[in-house]
């Protein structure tokens, strides 16, 4: 089958140009077109249905991830090690199952007490406390996007007070997301990308060296005792690989959602009382709706294996796929009222943000905890917290990871 136009106006048209503009509106357009429409800037398929996404997602042996066909570019970007990976994000079948089950002894939800009370909410306490007398502040620029960063430089046994140490790991993440975000296909993007790599490989290895023989209770050291318990003899390189993998999977996806759940707690004044008023069941609730809503991740990419025939689309052996599921979590065929908060949604859970099926995220019992405990501390440090009419509006800012900012408030 012949790739569909998008709009009427344009055979050309590509979701390249929703750079920086709020994409809603548009991806509802494209779903006229139909369940998976073709984007000749993008050069792939994009699918906008719920079901089909988490179809395709829970299919590895018709749907491949990139990393397997990926040059050697992506794994130095990332920190892998291309002749013998460790990312999670790469290995496939049981190989990823097993390192799966490693990285969970990390991020389990068993442990999300621990770290709450030892490292999320120091961290939380300490950055809302640099701007609390003040009376305003950039909630998005402030706090959202620090805190991720620190809390894993804290896990990690950073300096995570450092306030020049902090703001180039945030740099440098942003760096890689960009260049993920395009597929490793934007030579410039790639350039910096391996720039921000080579940067983060000098802050970790050294620590990696370090507690190879010096252990304590810090996620350098628990990583090298417990892969050595699964794997026997490991060495450094291999450990390396490791720590920017857990370090990175909690930087801009995290620090996005934390401020797209400001966002929509301070725009709606019915959700905020009501969120104020039960900061367990309905706050739970809340983040769920927020995370499908206004999830940070927009789209993930797959690979067909083989021919196949998909809502009346012809796929070809080896064509990219791009979920939508920034789209797929409005669909309408699944959600009802998909573009409106519904605190009472069953089962509340029931979305994409955190990917689907074998790849779902392994950060998101850490990345849950953040949100909410940004908000409690929020909404018990701050009082009469709301955004500034006087200054710049939110805009739901970038391209592939996406948030809502500035967030200038005041309180």
């Amino acid at each position: 089958m012949s790739a569909p136009s998008i709009l009427p106006s344009s055979a050309e048209w590509s979701m390249l140009s929703l750079a920086e503009r709020d994409p809603f509106s548009i991806y509802d357009e494209l779903r006229k077109r139909g369940k998976i429409v073709w984007d000749p800037g993008m050069n792939c398929w994009l699918v906008l249905s719920y079901e089909l996404c988490k179809a395709i997602e829970s299919d590895e042996g018709t749907y491949r991830i990139l990393p397997v066909d990926a040059p050697p570019v992506t794994f130095e970007i990332k920190g892998d090690i291309a002749d013998a990976p460790v990312f999670v994000s790469s290995l496939v079948e049981d190989e990823h199952a097993r390192m799966r089950r490693f990285y969970l002894k990390f991020l389990g939800a068993a442990l999300m007490p621990q770290y709450r009370v030892e490292h999320v909410v120091p961290v939380i306490d300490h950055m809302i406390g640099l701007f609390a007398g003040r009376g305003s502040a950039d909630l998005a620029s402030q706090l959202a996007h620090e805190l991720p960063n620190r809390v894993m430089g804290s896990l990690f046994g950073l300096p995570w007070k450092d306030e020049a140490l902090m703001a180039d790991i945030s740099r440098w993440h942003k760096d890689i997301i960009a260049s993920l975000g395009m597929k490793y296909a934007d030579e410039e993007l790639n350039r910096k990308g391996q720039l921000a790599s080579a940067e983060l490989n000098k802050l970790y290895k050294p620590l990696v060296v370090e507690r190879k023989e010096r252990r304590g209770s810090d996620f350098i050291s628990q990583i090298w005792s417990r892969a050595q318990e699964e794997y026997g003899e490991v060495g450094v390189d291999h450990i390396l690989g490791i720590v920017r993998e857990l370090e990175i999977g909690a930087a801009d996806t995290t620090s996005n959602a934390i401020a797209n759940a400001i966002y929509l707690f301070l725009s709606d004044p019915s959700l905020h009382e009501a969120v104020m008023r039960d900061q367990e069941g309905v706050l739970n609730a809340f983040v769920e709706e927020s995370l499908r809503l206004l999830g940070s991740v927009q789209w993930r990419f797959r690979k067909a294996n083989r021919h196949v025939s998909l809502a009346g689309v012809e796929i070809k052996n080896d064509d990219t796929i791009c979920l939508l599921h920034a789209a797929a979590n409005r669909d309408p065929e699944h959600f009802a009222c998909p573009h409106t908060v519904d605190l009472k949604r069953k089962p509340p859970t029931d979305h994409l943000a955190f990917n689907v099926g074998p790849r779902i995220c392994l950060g998101m019992h850490l990345a849950r905890l953040l949100i909410r405990e940004t908000l409690k501390a929020l909404i018990t440090r701050l009082p009469n917290l709301r955004l500034d009419p006087g200054k710049e509006p939110p805009r739901f800012r970038a391209f592939s990871h996406r948030s809502y900012g500035p967030l200038h408030v005041v309180f």
